[in-house]
């Protein structure tokens, strides 16, 4: 994406237009079928408050799979969305394809979609702005984690991150951050290097903070799933990948890069989904996979992948 200058017109005129479509994302929340005692599972909408001066309560939906679950028992995985985008649209793009895996013997698991839009930094990536405009790392962390897993506070063998785009870069800084909250890490189409666009960062010391690469000593505490479409040529996606896969090589870090055929869109994030939910390792005590359904969405998912550890 080429950068824009803050307080341009062009600035002004991309904000618009990206708020606009967020709003059209979130109201489409209401056309996804997921009510309760749907087969395609129960979504749950809360609102969680947030430390911040943008957006004090934040919305979160959490879906859970169809079958007769102790939820208790269910590990819990963040799936994080880019920009623009909003929950809906991971929503939209990952609950049929998570269906079809756990039909076919994936183990099941709740997921959550924050919502990690801002006000004065648009392109938050899922940090806590220099300024504290934005404080959505911390509201993640915190307040979410307590507030989804309330019932039970999962260890972090129990719990997991995942993102797409924006998204990937922000599960993967996140969860370096925080190895005490994640043992596991996916980004679909994700980066690792800084592509702060409206400012969210503001500081050498920020930045630093904000940058994958200074955490690389404890990035072989986490197992990577790793992913980039063949056909995505969106900047800052292009080859980060492969530079990112051999980082993690250097630091003895266990992970898995795909580099299947795909775009930069939901088609590549639904076949990605699948093959996560079965990466995914989860204690021995978590849920088992539910019997196939013939209502269950089948997974078309046929692309091959390289390991590494």
């Amino acid at each position: 994406m080429a950068r824009v200058r803050p307080g341009s017109k062009r600035y002004l005129s991309v904000v618009a237009g990206i708020l606009a479509l967020l709003l059209v994302n979130i109201s489409g929340i209401t056309n996804l079928n997921l009510a309760q005692g749907s087969d395609l599972g129960n979504l749950a909408k809360i609102s969680v408050a947030s430390p911040e001066k943008d957006f004090p309560v934040r919305t979160v939906y959490i879906w859970t799979p169809p079958g007769n679950y102790d939820r208790s028992t269910l590990p819990v995985v963040y799936l994080l969305h880019g920009w623009p985008g909003s929950p809906s649209s991971m929503i939209a793009g990952v609950t049929k394809p998570l269906i079809a895996a756990f039909t076919k013997g994936a183990k099941p698991f709740i997921a959550v979609f924050p919502d990690g839009n801002a006000k004065t930094h648009v392109d938050s990536e899922w940090s806590d702005s220099y300024d504290q405009k934005a404080m959505i790392e911390t509201w993640l962390t915190k307040n979410v984690i307590q507030s989804v897993e309330s019932d039970r506070i999962r260890s972090n063998t129990e719990r997991a991150i995942v993102g797409f785009s924006m998204g990937g870069y922000g599960a993967g800084i996140i969860g370096l951050h925080h190895p005490e909250l994640f043992t596991q890490i996916a980004t679909i189409s994700g980066y690792f290097i800084i592509d702060d666009l409206t400012g969210a960062f503001g500081t050498i010391e920020k930045i630093k903070y904000q940058t994958p690469s200074n955490f690389l000593p404890v990035a072989n505490k986490f197992s990577w799933f790793v992913s980039e479409g063949k056909n995505d040529f969106t900047h800052p996606i292009r080859g980060q990948a492969v530079i990112w896969t051999s980082k993690l090589k250097s630091v003895k870090a266990k992970y898995l890069l795909d580099q299947p055929p795909g775009y930069h869109d939901f088609t590549f994030v639904g076949n990605e989904i699948g093959k996560i939910a079965n990466w995914l390792i989860w204690p021995k005590n978590a849920a088992a996979a539910p019997k196939p359904s013939a209502s269950a969405s089948e997974n078309a998912d046929t692309s091959t992948s390289n390991t590494s550890n």
